[in-house]
């Protein structure tokens, strides 16, 4: 009888468990999987955050930890081809274009407020 009554509970379990593991994307990383693309917002000179080098290249501690972000979405998504975008924003349009879409993340040197987590 104990037998029995906890092969039904490890069986009810399973059950209760299969659709969490099911979800499906919506938001951000949807709009990531469904494009093949991350688009990620930097600033032109925030040095040391966030800046362009001699090269013209995006460097900076800001988008180290947005690149290391992005292959946590490529792992996540299981899509290590998924490609980077870089999109250069300014303090006055970081915010509009992550609430608008055009870009998905922006790791910089951003206040966190209560009207800016209202928007983004």
């Amino acid at each position: 009888m104990r037998k029995t009554y906890i092969l039904l509970l490890l069986a009810a379990l399973t059950c209760f468990a299969a659709p969490v593991m099911a979800q499906e994307l919506a938001g951000t990383l949807k709009k990531i999987k469904d494009t093949g693309t991350i688009t990620i917002g930097h600033r032109d000179s925030s040095i040391p955050f966030s800046y362009y080098d001699d090269k013209q290249n995006v460097v900076g501690y800001a988008i180290d930890l947005c690149m290391k972000v992005a292959d946590e979405v490529k792992a996540e998504l299981k899509m290590p081809n998924l490609k980077v975008k870089l999109n250069p924003v300014t303090s006055s349009t970081r915010i509009p274009l992550i609430a608008n879409g055009t870009v998905d993340i922006e790791c910089g040197s951003t206040t966190n407020n209560l009207e800016r987590q209202q928007q983004a």
